[in-house]
């Protein structure tokens, strides 16, 4: 639907396909048929076929073909052009009342409408072109959903396969046209729908869009931050391990100065004393040489001589030996010195690894230092955050201070009022008692001057009257012209009476509530008015206080309040209410707990019986519409609560059930099938499984309402207790004084009797026995019976109640009321008390009564000879487990 049109194009057909022979016109076909005839050739050849499924296109051309087949004088069909459905024509001069649809309530439609296949059972004539097997919607099943798309035929004339024509009576036609009108109107809500989304999901992109690029600049900016704070501190740790390392350089520097100063001293002296030693030995040489100069030339001048040459020999041997003695001698010196130089630049070399380590364990102390300072940062975020906390907890103590303190100001200045009239109306009070005689002259002055005046008008009313009575009797026109007046006056009275009545009726059928409802709370503006002013007097309970007198099991509470707490913010998180059924045994609390989860959320609440709907036959359908149409009136939502649902929701399976019956349920499917803000249907039944599957899938929670636990029954106890018996009899039942003592194990508390002496209190009475008694030697300390009623004594009243449920509990109470009503009639001393005695034989009555009723469902009452027990002795309950009971109970 969002895409541009498109020119329509034309389809070509197969040329493999042939064309299908075109309908035989029998005899006595009319003009008009014929026109119908044509014009749908026409319109399902150029224009419907594209468009419509070949089912529904081909069901429409056998329509409107056999309505071809008709005679033009036996069918009053075909006497007027309206044979044609009117949606199809565009003449709006015979349209009126023309609105838009509800596109909602046509999409509801549509998904209730079930396609069908099905089988022709007649051979009719277009079969022989078509397949039997074809798919389609009943008419049947359509009629209650939507009722315009279905139209009554007095008669319908079709020709079979060999020719012979038929008719048949009343038959139920499909509109195809207000089912194709309902999927354009359903299309174009999906339309509608797609774009909100649409539009609603690019409004959220762009939203968390901006929100992550706030949150990745904010992140972005505390890593720089934190980068510049790493990088400041590592600055200043490296400047100050270079201020500290130059320092130990310039010591260490100084103390190698001094030391290459000594060295180098030592070393020139050295040298000093090597080129002495070396300038000696030169000085031997250059003798020696001599020496050998002196020789060579006297070797020289012997040099004929053999000897003198074996000289010259030895003599170059020794010149040889000395020139090397002396280059060996200097590379010694070479080799020292380069063993000096060799040292320093071992130092040297040292010194730098030792500047490396240093560096590099500079570098892993600033790492840790930054793990450190990033803890010490969360650290302190966490502070800020509970520092915040603290304040703002601070400013709600301070908030509620305030409250407290302008509460107890209104108090006081209420209190300062009433005191202020207390002595204004004591003054009147006082100046009246002084001023009593004259008050009392005054008075009676004003009683004569009343009683004179009074005389006067009646004596002068009375010949006024008589005058007229004289006037009327005297006239014949003026008596009859009275009587007439009397009797115009009468008439109108009872006209008057008559119309108010029926305005009255009328009112309440189109205004008041339904019939089907037996109670709501349905408030006016006035009403909720003054319960808004009642709850900020603290004169009515808070709203949200509804659960605080209801016992229930935490589970079940749990899944209540959830349930209620969703149900409260629906509407402003624009989410449809959900159906809820509650079963379980009888008197669980399932109405009440309706009642207080519809206050809870904020919503009205309506109950009714499904029991009421069967007796209503033909008018039950109707009386749901109404009640639906009451609902939607309301402006805060509508918490619809129908008990024992199983008398007219029960599975349509059966054979049992009756048409008025059925269609109440198919009005109620339709109602509970589209999801709504506007009411929210709570069903209670007893027996779950006997409800139709279709009401089932409409409900999306199920909670079980169970029988009480001992814990659930001891708080029942001590709250029905407190309401039938503490505080309309002023009978109060004894607390223990010190509820946090704890008792050794193995001993009984003990309770202080009237004379001063402590009594233990009798162990807990087994289920079956007398209460006083208990199996076995008897204690040496028993508690009598006559004690009045404390708490273990209530704990051991729910004990015995295993199986009760909070109604029945709530009727023993009642019922207890009632022997403590009895008993203070024949109290002689006249003060008010509850004997342990008293409470222990009305809950075993109780108990009895209890048991025999689950027998007698099981296995229906035997009449039996009543036995009278003494009146100290109540009778002994011979009493079964309850769940021994269940399975039969169950099976009954």
């Amino acid at each position: 639907l969002k895409q541009r049109r498109r020119p329509p194009t034309r389809l070509r057909e197969p040329a493999a396909v042939a064309a299908p022979p075109p309908c035989p016109r029998p005899a006595g076909v009319g003009p008009v048929a014929e026109m119908a005839v044509l014009h749908w050739e026409v319109v399902a050849r150029h224009v419907r076929a594209p468009l419509l499924p070949m089912r529904l296109s081909a069901m429409l051309a056998a329509v409107v073909g056999l309505v071809g087949f008709c005679p033009a004088g036996g069918n009053w069909l075909l006497q007027c052009s309206s044979c044609v459905d009117q949606a199809y024509f565009a003449d709006d001069k015979i349209k009126e009342n023309v609105r838009d649809a509800d596109l909602a309530v046509l999409m509801g439609q549509l998904k209730q409408l079930r396609v069908r296949e099905f089988d022709h059972r007649e051979d009719e004539f277009y079969n022989k072109f078509f397949s039997k097997r074809q798919l389609g919607i009943m008419a049947q099943e359509i009629q209650p959903i939507m009722p315009s798309a279905v139209a009554f035929l007095p008669e319908r004339r079709w020709t079979n396969a060999k020719g012979v024509s038929n008719m048949t009576k009343n038959v139920m036609l499909l509109r195809d046209s207000h089912l194709l009108m309902a999927a354009i109107g359903s299309l174009q809500y999906l339309a509608q729908k797609a774009e909100y989304w649409d539009t609603t999901i690019e409004k959220l992109d762009k939203d968390m869009i901006s929100v992550v690029e706030e949150q990745q600049d904010n992140r972005r900016k505390r890593e720089q931050m934190l980068d510049q704070i790493v990088r400041t501190v590592a600055k200043v740790e490296v400047l100050q391990f270079s201020h500290t390392k130059t320092e130990e350089g310039i010591v260490r520097l100084e103390a190698d100065v001094q030391r290459f100063k000594t060295l180098s001293d030592d070393n020139h002296a050295a040298v000093v004393l090597g080129l002495d030693d070396v300038r000696n030995r030169t000085v031997r040489q250059d003798m020696n040489i001599q020496a050998f100069k002196d020789e060579f030339r006297a070797a020289v001048e012997r040099e004929a001589r053999a000897d003198l040459v074996e000289k010259r020999k030895d003599s170059e041997a020794g010149l040889e030996i000395a020139l090397v003695k002396r280059s060996i001698e200097r590379l010694r010196w070479e080799e020292e010195q380069k063993t000096i130089l060799l040292r320093e630049e071992e130092l040297r070399k040292s010194e730098d690894h030792s500047s490396k380590l240093h560096g590099a364990r500079v570098a892993k102390e600033m790492e840790k230092k930054k793990a450190l300072d990033m803890e010490l940062m969360s650290e302190q975020e966490l502070s800020n955050m509970r520092q915040e906390d603290a304040k703002q907890k601070g400013e709600k103590e301070l908030l509620m201070l305030r409250l407290q303190s302008d509460e107890r100001r209104a108090e006081m200045g209420v209190q300062e009022a009433i005191e202020k009239s207390k002595i204004e109306e004591e003054a009147k009070i006082r100046a009246a008692r002084e001023n009593e005689d004259v008050n009392t002259r005054h008075m009676q002055a004003e009683m004569q001057e009343k009683r004179a005046q009074m005389l006067a008008a009646i004596k002068q009313t009375a010949e006024i009257a008589s005058s007229w009575v004289y006037n009327v009797y005297s006239s014949p026109s003026n008596l009859l012209m009275g009587i007439g007046s009397i009797i115009c006056c009468v008439g109108g009275v009872y006209l008057m009476r008559e119309m108010a009545v029926l305005l009255r009726e009328q009112l309440n059928k189109r205004l008041g509530r339904p019939s089907l409802v037996r109670k709501t709370n349905r408030k006016t503006f006035f009403t909720e008015a003054s319960t808004w002013v009642l709850r900020k007097l603290r004169l009515k309970k808070q709203h949200g206080a509804e659960f605080d007198d209801v016992v229930l099991h935490p589970k079940l509470q749990e899944q209540v309040m959830r349930l209620a707490d969703a149900t409260r913010s629906a509407k402003k998180r624009r989410m449809p209410l959900q159906h809820a059924m509650f079963y379980g045994p009888p008197g669980t609390g399932k109405t009440m707990v309706a009642q207080r989860f519809a206050e809870y959320s904020g919503l009205e609440y309506a109950i009714m019986s499904g029991g009421d709907v069967a007796p209503l036959e033909e008018q039950a359908v109707t009386e749901l519409h109404k009640l639906f149409t009451w609902v939607h009136r309301s402006r805060r939502g509508v918490l619809l609560f129908i008990d024992e649902a199983d008398a007219f929701l029960a599975s349509r399976k059966g054979t049992g059930m009756s048409e008025s019956l059925r269609n109440a349920l198919t009005t109620m499917l339709y109602h509970t099938g589209t999801p709504t803000s506007q009411f929210m249907l709570v069903i209670a039944t007893n027996r779950p499984g006997d409800l139709d599957s279709a009401v089932l899938d409409r409900l999306d929670e199920a909670i079980e309402f169970g029988l009480p636990d001992m814990d659930a029954r001891s708080q029942m106890v001590q709250l029905y207790f407190d309401m039938y018996i503490a505080k309309p009899l002023s009978i109060s039942w004894r607390r223990p004084p010190d509820k946090d003592a704890k008792v050794a194990e193995g001993k009984r508390p003990a309770v202080a009797d009237a004379n001063g002496a402590k009594k233990g209190i009798p162990p807990a009475t087994a289920p079956g026995l007398v209460p006083g008694t208990a199996p076995g030697p008897p204690a040496p300390a028993a508690d009598p019976l006559g004690a009045d009623v404390d708490e273990s004594a209530l704990k051991e009243a729910a004990r015995r109640l295993s199986g009760f449920s909070g109604r029945e509990i709530s009727k023993l109470f009642t019922s207890l009321q009632t022997h403590v009503l009895y008993g203070l009639q024949r109290n002689e001393k006249g003060f008010k008390r509850l004997p342990k005695s008293m409470l222990f034989e009305v809950v075993d009555s109780k108990v009895k009564e209890h048991d025999k009723t689950a027998e007698m469902q099981v296995s229906g009452y035997n009449y039996e000879v009543q036995h009278s027990n003494p009146p100290s002795v109540p009778a002994t309950p011979q009493r079964r487990k309850p769940m021994e009971m269940l399975p039969a109970v169950i099976a009954a």
